[in-house]
């Protein structure tokens, strides 16, 4: 991937892109479910949380949770470069648009902002901010833990990275309780069903590179039917608790998942992780418009960004 002779003003751009905000929807909308978790049986918000809703803190978690994100993602970039080379994604620092020197540079910049940010929030999101990093950017990537290259211990991690992503909003409003592990589960499993299917695109190339993930170790099928049974296993917990703001992304996504698991192949996943996570992220516009209107503008500006740079058409709702 070559990137377009441009203004130099757009070529600024990558050490944004770099971080691939894109993903960030996923979290921060795990996020936002577990800040509004005590609104679970509604989709919209009450007039008492609106008469006591704090934009602010809400903003804080925002970029706390963001720089979390991006700089675990820096980091696992620069651990995989030999595989993103062999799957021809994430160029930006496999094919040197960024240096390695930089990109180390900016995880600092990022973890400093998350904890600074997260302190200012509330000492419980520190600990959640800094396990967060401590999981996703250190054990995840780095010996002697490289959970990432351990397919159970990968996706012990995952499902842990999605949790935490809930912790982190739950404790933006309340302080400890048990009930955050029941009312986080909906979302862990649906999150990590969407895990499995994320494996799967790249198989090929990580088996060039030596790469192990489920994927690669226990091939399609297996994957999406184990997805499909942990998506039945949200919908079900979901109904119990009566918790509509996840019942209704989980049952928009359903027609995505059947057809997956009726075709049982890779377009099909991809394209049922790209809609469920729509459908995730609209559950809790429900709750905060205001989020709606974030995701169509980094949409459209990812989307422009990467057309002038590289002449790709990302993001999409297909499977390129």
């Amino acid at each position: 991937m070559k990137g377009k002779e441009i203004n130099k003003s757009i070529s600024v751009l990558d050490y944004f892109f770099v971080l691939r905000p894109m993903l960030f929807f996923p979290g921060w909308s795990t996020l936002l479910a577990g800040y509004f978790i005590t609104e679970k049986n509604h989709l919209f918000l009450s007039s008492f949380i609106w008469n006591s809703f704090d934009p602010l803190r809400i903003l804080l978690l925002f970029i706390s949770f963001g720089a979390a994100m991006g700089a675990s993602f820096l980091l696992n970039q620069l651990k995989d470069i030999v595989s993103d080379k062999e799957n021809d994604k994430l160029y930006f620092i496999a094919k040197g648009f960024i240096t390695k020197r930089a990109a180390f540079i900016e995880v600092v910049f990022l973890i400093i902002i998350s904890l600074a940010t997260a302190y200012y929030v509330s000492i419980s999101v520190l600990i959640v901010s800094a396990i967060f990093i401590l999981l996703t950017g250190y054990l995840y990537n780095y010996s002697p833990f490289k959970m990432k290259d351990r397919p159970w211990m990968s996706l012990l991690a995952n499902s842990f990275m999605g949790f935490l992503a809930f912790a982190m909003g739950w404790f933006g409003t309340h302080s400890y309780s048990r009930e955050i592990f029941y009312d986080s589960l909906p979302y862990l499993f649906f999150n990590t069903a969407l895990y499995f299917y994320t494996t799967m695109p790249d198989i090929e190339g990580d088996k060039k590179s030596n790469k192990h993930t489920l994927a690669v170790d226990y091939g399609i099928r297996p994957l999406i039917l184990a997805a499909f049974g942990l998506y039945i296993l949200s919908a079900i917990i979901g109904i119990v608790l009566n918790d509509i703001q996840a019942l209704f992304f989980i049952i928009l996504s359903s027609p995505f998942f059947i057809l997956t698991i009726k075709k049982m192949d890779v377009d099909s996943a991809v394209r049922t992780t790209k809609f469920s996570i729509l459908f995730y992220a609209l559950a809790v516009c429900f709750k905060i418009p205001a989020y709606f209107m974030l995701m169509v503008v980094l949409f459209f500006f990812t989307k422009w960004y990467f057309k002038a740079r590289f002449d790709v058409n990302y993001p999409n709702f297909g499977n390129d």
